[in-house]
């Protein structure tokens, strides 16, 4: 399928003029179709979905995505400039690898040399049990478990910062969770591309949450087999870059987690099985994933070769340039895939987790059936969201 370049506008006065269009046809023409259309529970992508539901789905694929690449959307957080500004949460620093790191080596080495990118100091925030009060001393206690959280957002948008969405999953694991007392979510370096100056390209955010993931294991102490790395949407893409770099260098003093969480990751960015009987075609209309992936695959690159979108493990590790190759997940730690059944990733998710058992990981392919991209960070996706979380928490309890 051929992608349409998207619209892009960013000066005043046309950006100023744009939004007041959509915000005046939104309100005057499609909202009122939009009701019209899903009043009828048969033209509602699942017959249990609410009025309403349908109705934020489609506004989320028609306006929101959409406009976050049109307009440009500053979704990143300036640092606290005190945790007092925070309700349930503690901002710090974390050093960023140095050059002479053994962790700083292969392909991320490779390729930041290639896009020039280089270490750098990575901001985190810690997330609190409700009501728990803030530690004093960050270090880990003796069996202490805890989850370092990668957020989602086509890697050019979103934060770790509470006010966030994706807070809403590090949040929920604490919630459900009886042994997770933390979780730290890392505020790693968003990507760009043009129309937008670029910026930080792969594998900025790799090196970032390394570092952050190095900080857990060497500066506070944390058991990496007590460690639980959760990523969804892009950040499920991070997540597993990370846990291959730790399997295959075998860095000393800084092995793998003990276990990977992931929710609704976008593991092929060349989709590569775009066919008519894909979920990238089946769920087109019931998902929130508005713009295709042009913006956010360039901006992920960066002057990488094209073709590293389908050819590197690392970036897209169940694309079809891997069908066939055996042990590309091999010593990878026990995985919980979570999808919704109406996401267009979905087949994402499928296929890592048929690859996964195929290397002979301990794997858990949770689908929910009524489900879109990501639904456990949206507070209006319930139940299902709810259910979720006490799954993924039941599974990190074990």
């Amino acid at each position: 399928m051929v992608e349409p370049q998207p619209l892009t506008i960013r000066r005043q006065p046309f950006k100023g003029l744009y939004l007041a269009y959509i915000l005046g046809s939104t309100v005057f023409v499609r909202l009122p179709f939009w009701t019209i259309t899903y009043l009828p529970r048969r033209n509602r992508p699942s017959p249990k979905w609410s009025l309403l539901r349908s109705i934020i789905v489609v506004a989320y694929r028609s306006i929101i995505t959409k406009l976050a690449v049109e307009v440009g959307s500053k979704t990143s957080h300036d640092p606290p400039e005190s945790d007092d500004e925070l309700k349930d949460a503690k901002f710090v620093w974390i050093d960023g690898l140095t050059e002479e790191s053994d962790a700083f080596c292969g392909e991320v080495r490779r390729a930041a040399g290639v896009s020039g990118v280089k270490p750098s100091k990575v901001g985190g925030y810690w997330f609190l049990k409700h009501g728990a009060p803030s530690p004093t001393d960050m270090k880990a206690k003796p069996g202490e478990v805890v989850a370092m959280h990668i957020h989602g957002g086509a890697f050019h948008l979103g934060s770790a910062h509470p006010e966030s969405v994706t807070s809403s999953l590090s949040r929920g694991l604490l919630e459900h969770s009886s042994k997770l007392e933390r979780v730290l979510a890392v505020e790693y370096r968003l990507s760009a591309a043009h129309p937008d100056p670029p910026a930080n390209p792969f594998p900025a955010a790799l090196l970032d949450c390394l570092a952050a993931y190095r900080y857990l294991v060497k500066d506070l102490g944390f058991d990496a087999n007590n460690i639980t790395l959760a990523g969804d949407s892009a950040g499920g893409n991070i997540a597993f870059a990370l846990v291959r770099h730790l399997v295959e260098n075998a860095i000393p003093g800084l092995p793998p987690p003990g276990r990977l969480l992931s929710c609704s990751a976008w593991l092929d960015l060349s989709e590569s099985r775009d066919e008519p009987d894909s979920s990238l075609h089946r769920n087109r209309r019931n998902d929130i994933l508005g713009m295709g992936p042009r913006y956010p695959r360039a901006a992920y690159l960066g002057p990488l070769d094209p073709e590293e979108a389908k050819t590197n493990r690392y970036i897209s590790p169940i694309s079809s340039h891997f069908d066939g190759t055996r042990g590309l997940f091999k010593g990878f730690p026990r995985t919980y895939i979570s999808a919704g059944g109406l996401e267009t990733l979905l087949d994402d998710s499928t296929r890592v987790a048929e690859k996964l058992k195929e290397d002979g990981v301990e794997v858990v392919l949770d689908v929910e059936p009524d489900s879109i991209h990501d639904f456990t960070v949206f507070a209006w996706h319930e139940p299902e969201r709810t259910q979720a979380l006490q799954r993924f928490a039941k599974w990190l309890d074990e």
